[in-house]
């Protein structure tokens, strides 16, 4: 178990130099957002704004009102959201989580998490996969864009998963770099939202439990994180059992 560990870590250690480029982007487009927020719509500027109350149950319930004065279109209004959130940064992607839990409950929450990010992360992949250069060049130096093509090539979409699940990675940035590889934009998805899911659901239930018991939320967390490392040590088995199940 201990080689297993160490040879793990030493393969993510090939991703480090990706992750202070993903840290690079994610600066900038908090910048971007900083330019471009006086021009977005008065509803969202005003829903930021809710944001920096300092009282946090004064801010949930502010916001939960928020989004029930938009009525039966409201679950519209959080995707674009979250979809704002994952393309510009302007809110922080675990504060989103947990207000789709607050908001929506849990299940209904938890599909329009997974669904607002995977529009954006999309949205992300496929505007660099089609403008490529042009729109990466700026953010991101060309020698660290080969560093990631190749670390992921490397390991495959392992890396690539293992990016998004372990926690405190700038994914949203990753998505702009996924797109100029060469790997297949559905596998990338696949991935990214398999990758963000045990984060997200874990997110979400602690949004919808902020009334309830810490432990409970605390013990839900614990679950989860210990579910990410033992895929994360043992992705090799979890990948050949599947691929005998898919053959049959």
């Amino acid at each position: 178990m201990v080689e297993r560990v160490k040879r793990k870590l030493s393969r993510l250690s090939a991703v480090v130099p990706v992750l202070a480029g993903a840290v690079a982007v994610s600066l900038l487009l908090g910048l971007l957002a900083w330019l471009v927020g006086p021009h977005l719509p008065r509803a969202f500027t005003d829903f930021v704004r809710e944001l920096a109350t300092e009282d946090f149950d004064a801010r949930r319930q502010a916001i939960k009102a928020w989004f029930e004065s938009w009525g039966a279109v409201s679950a519209w209004v959080f995707l674009g959201v979250q979809f704002l959130q994952v393309v510009a940064a302007p809110i922080p992607g675990q504060f989103a989580g947990l207000l789709g839990g607050f908001v929506f409950g849990f299940w209904r929450g938890l599909v329009l998490n997974v669904a607002g990010n995977a529009i954006g992360s999309l949205f992300a992949m496929l505007l660099t996969r089609f403008f490529g250069e042009r729109v990466m060049r700026p953010f991101v130096p060309a020698p660290l864009q080969e560093k990631f093509d190749a670390t992921i090539h490397r390991g495959g979409l392992t890396n690539f998963f293992m990016l998004f699940l372990l926690p405190g990675t700038p994914k949203d940035a990753i998505c702009f770099m996924a797109g100029v590889t060469r790997l297949p934009i559905w596998k990338l998805m696949l991935a990214n939202t398999l990758g963000r899911l045990p984060g997200l659901a874990v997110l979400t239930f602690a949004g919808a439990a902020a009334d309830a018991d810490l432990f409970t939320v605390k013990l839900v967390f614990g679950i989860g994180l210990g579910l990410a490392v033992v895929i994360w040590l043992f992705d090799e088995e979890i990948k050949e059992r599947l691929g005998r199940i898919a053959g049959g």
